[in-house]
C-alpha cells in the first residue's frame, strides 16, 4: 500500500507562455498536443517541483507553448518516510499526483490566456500520467 505523503502547494510559476495565433488557420479543426513532465527537488527547503510543458501545434507549426512549475512543500514527517537506503524516493504514484495537479493548472492557464483568441476553441485534452510515469524520482543525499 502506498504511504500517504502530506504536502501543500507552495507556489506556481509560469515559466513560459507563447501564442502563435498567426499560425492558426480558421479552418483547422484538429491540432496536436505534446506534453512533458519533469521533476526537481530542493533539498534545503524540502520542496519538489513538477514542471509541465505543453505544446499545441498544427502541421508542425506551434500554436501555443506553455511551461508551468508547481512547487510542493513536503511535510517533515512525510519526508522521513520517503527515505530509503539514504536517498529520498518519490514513487511513481506520488509523481503522478504532482504532475496531475500541475497539468490541471496549466490547462486552466492556457484557457485563461487564450480567451478572446481563435486558440481558445481548442480543448487541451486530459492526460493520465500513470501511462507516462513508470519510474520513481530518486534524490541522492
Amino acid at each position: 500500500m502506498e504511504q500517504q505523503v502530506m504536502y501543500r502547494f507552495s507556489k506556481m510559476e509560469l515559466e513560459q507562455f507563447a501564442m502563435f495565433e498567426e499560425n492558426c488557420d480558421p479552418e483547422t479543426t484538429e491540432v496536436q498536443f505534446h506534453t512533458e513532465a519533469e521533476f526537481s527537488y530542493d533539498k534545503n527547503n524540502s520542496v519538489i517541483c513538477s514542471k509541465i510543458i505543453v505544446i499545441m501545434s498544427h502541421q508542425e507549426k506551434p500554436l501555443v507553448k506553455a511551461e508551468l512549475n508547481s512547487y510542493f512543500d513536503i511535510h517533515p514527517k512525510s519526508l522521513k518516510s520517503l527515505y530509503k537506503d539514504g536517498n529520498i524516493v518519490f514513487t511513481p504514484p506520488m509523481l503522478v499526483q504532482f504532475a496531475s495537479l500541475c497539468y490541471g493548472s496549466i490547462r486552466g492557464v492556457i484557457f485563461a490566456k487564450t480567451l478572446g483568441t481563435s486558440l481558445n476553441s481548442y480543448i487541451v485534452p486530459p492526460v493520465y500520467f500513470g501511462n507516462m510515469i513508470d519510474k520513481g524520482f530518486i534524490v541522492e543525499e
